[in-house]
């Protein structure tokens, strides 16, 4: 989970502050080079489940986060 300025719904706009919002990180893009997130209080699906660059994800991002540990990985 990472902290953001809700402005990260228009990510065209420039950050206002860098403050506290949280979104849920759920994965890299294939590239490497942005993320996929979940923002809760998106107004619409695309704003809701949202991938950015990094550059224009790190515009918003408070510099705070948390890491939740994920279920582990089993074989089959």
């Amino acid at each position: 989970m990472a902290s953001v300025h809700h402005g990260i719904r228009h990510p065209g706009r420039p950050a206002p502050k860098r403050r506290g919002h949280l979104v849920l990180l759920t994965s890299r893009t294939a590239d490497g080079a942005g993320v996929h997130f979940h923002n809760p209080s998106g107004t619409t699906a695309g704003t809701r489940a949202a991938g950015l660059p990094l550059p224009v994800f790190e515009r918003f991002f408070a510099g705070r986060g948390v890491s939740l540990p994920g279920a582990p990985a089993t074989g089959t």
